[in-house]
């Protein structure tokens, strides 16, 4: 038996997660972002931009695309890229877990 806390890999976010501010906060609209979602993002964002973000970043990302798709032309939308890769190393980032053919939800 294992008790899983967490619904992803990603450090700070889940069904567990909500902290005392944002219970304050107006909220138009939530998405569900999967790990795979993520981690992919997270990937396209080195490869295309340059950036090496973490996976809340690239979650954020993920968002911002679904937005834009439903938004009206021209629509501003903006996001914080608020972490870096550094701290994903071992999750999002670990290339031999990739090679091996695991998920991204498996290299946690």
């Amino acid at each position: 038996f294992v008790l899983v806390r967490y619904d992803t890999i990603m450090e700070g976010v889940g069904c567990d997660r909500l902290t005392a501010n944002f219970a304050a906060a107006r909220i138009d609209a939530a998405v569900r972002v999967s790990d795979e979602e993520s981690c992919a993002m997270a990937r396209r964002l080195l490869r295309d931009e340059g950036l090496f973000v973490g996976g809340s970043a690239a979650m954020n990302c993920v968002g911002v695309l679904r937005a834009a798709e439903v938004l009206p032309p021209g629509s501003t939308i903006v996001t914080v890229l608020c972490d870096g890769g550094q701290r994903y190393l071992h999750s999002v980032w670990r290339e031999e877990r990739r090679r091996e053919g695991e998920s991204c939800a498996q290299c946690g």
